[in-house]
């Protein structure tokens, strides 16, 4: 074990109290700092002082069990992304399952070896490192990437801008007919606007690579109206591109914790991105809510060309496009990496499911508002 693992602080939550001390002397006796808690309300207490590295948690516990002090954590915006290990007598697939599902790091059914759960532990540790080392890789990569893309995305509306004012600059004064001087004028406003879009992008993306925290507080916000509002918003575009924007009607009357603007933002970029990859066949695309305790999915499910399974793994990077190199649309593609960014400040993530030639379902996942 090295001397970051070492170092690292445990928080125990385990209502039986051999069994509490019983693991807090294999996680001493192996160089790890500890801290003890009998039940998941005395935990959620702790938690408000410190920030432990890994929460090893009972799930059935009197006064407040694991299930509710994760949803707790994941609500905190400190916590979201502290590493969680269920350990429970509850040994079912379906229970294994669904601790998965909800974003637990592992799930040990008691009696567990000493040596199965310091292996659970360094794993937590690791995968959590890897995930800090992978953002930091990002932001070293980001400077080359956008030079290599400034050289297309860019100068291709600036072409555009400058041209058609230099051609204007040459005709003035002379006759010139009405409706070449409106090409004119439009060919300028649609690259001008081009270019805003690229540099607010650009801009945003910067922002949210080095932040570790949402600019505000997070607030309770209806899943089911966030989806709402966007549709309303997108229906023009989608009409015209021949697509019905469809809100399912069964979506539960649930809230996230999210940052409004954010979340908008990213919904936006979700429908959009569903629009302009629709097929010509392509009929709609349907916006849900999914619920897996303690965490919502903001749901977009489309029919259009889907992502080629070796390139799926590397849609939420920076400058990542289906077939790039033959697209004709504008665009970075850096909508995906985006979004991805906005989960990670609300400690959720973004799923991404695709067959080719088939279209594509996107869930943003966030965590659960508390009742």
């Amino acid at each position: 074990m090295d001397r970051e693992q070492q170092s690292a602080l445990v928080l125990v939550v385990e209502d039986n109290p051999a069994m509490n001390m019983a693991i807090c002397d294999i996680l001493e006796l192996h160089g790890y700092r500890v801290l003890s808690a009998a039940n998941g309300k005395v935990a959620l207490e702790m938690l408000q002082e410190t920030r432990p590295d890994v929460v090893l948690c009972d799930i059935m516990m009197p006064e407040m069990d694991g299930y509710t002090l994760l949803r707790h954590a994941r609500s905190d915006e400190r916590l979201r992304t502290v590493p969680f290990i269920f350990l429970t007598a509850r040994s079912s697939p379906e229970d294994k399952r669904e601790a998965k599902t909800i974003g637990i790091e592992d799930y040990l059914v008691k009696p567990v070896e000493p040596e199965d759960l310091i292996l659970a532990i360094e794993n937590a540790l690791r995968r959590s490192r890897d995930v800090t080392a992978e953002a930091q890789r990002q932001m070293a990569n980001l400077r080359s990437q956008i030079i290599n893309t400034l050289q297309h995305e860019f100068r291709t509306p600036l072409t555009f801008v400058l041209g058609y004012a230099e051609f204007l600059a040459e005709v003035a004064g002379s006759q010139v007919d009405v409706s070449t001087l409106q090409a004119s004028i439009e060919a300028i406003l649609e690259g001008g606007q081009r270019l805003q879009s690229l540099i607010e992008n650009f801009l945003l993306l910067a922002d949210l690579q080095g932040r570790d925290r949402l600019p505000e507080p997070v607030e309770p916000l209806n899943a089911h109206l966030l989806l709402k509002t966007v549709a309303g918003e997108l229906e023009p575009q989608a009409q015209e591109a021949g697509l019905s924007l469809i809100v399912a009607p069964e979506n539960p009357e649930v809230d996230v914790e999210g940052y409004r603007i954010y979340l908008h933002d990213a919904l936006h970029r979700l429908v959009i991105n569903a629009i302009q990859y629709s097929r010509p066949d392509s009929q709609k695309v349907v916006l849900s809510v999914v619920v897996s305790d303690p965490y919502v999915g903001l749901q977009v499910r489309d029919w259009g060309v889907g992502i080629p399974a070796a390139q799926l793994a590397h849609m939420r990077q920076p400058f990542e496009q289906v077939n790039r190199n033959e697209r004709t649309t504008p665009g970075a593609g850096l909508s995906l990496a985006l979004v991805q960014h906005v989960a990670r400040l609300h400690g959720g993530s973004l799923s991404i499911d695709s067959v080719e030639g088939q279209g594509s379902t996107f869930t943003l996942w966030l965590p659960r508002a508390l009742d």
